[in-house]
């Protein structure tokens, strides 16, 4: 007898009920767990990785959801450029095309 997994059950605030309309339980369920995840993700609380999977996408799938909904999915930050920075100036050393 294989167990079933335990389902947490979430109220919805009545006022969303009017936007649902139309729509099936479980499409439901997956526009939660997307939001969740996108969420957790937005939130720096799981990884790119993570939230796809959490959502039950590939992280192709999932990152085209984040670029639809205008979310920076990849950060760039000033350690990043500086290590790239360095980087290239190591290269064009290397190369002899930089003094």
């Amino acid at each position: 007898m294989a167990m079933e997994e335990p389902k947490a059950r979430v109220g919805i605030n009545p006022d969303f009920l009017p936007f649902l309309q139309g729509i099936h339980d479980d499409s439901i369920d997956e526009d939660v767990n997307l939001s969740l995840a996108i969420y957790l993700f937005t939130a720096k609380k799981v990884t790119l990785a993570r939230a796809a999977e959490l959502a039950g996408k590939s992280i192709a799938d999932f990152i085209q959801v984040l670029i639809n909904h205008n979310i920076h999915w990849a950060e760039y930050t000033d350690e990043h450029k500086k290590q790239d920075d360095e980087t290239i100036e190591f290269l064009l050393r290397e190369d002899g095309m930089h003094d």
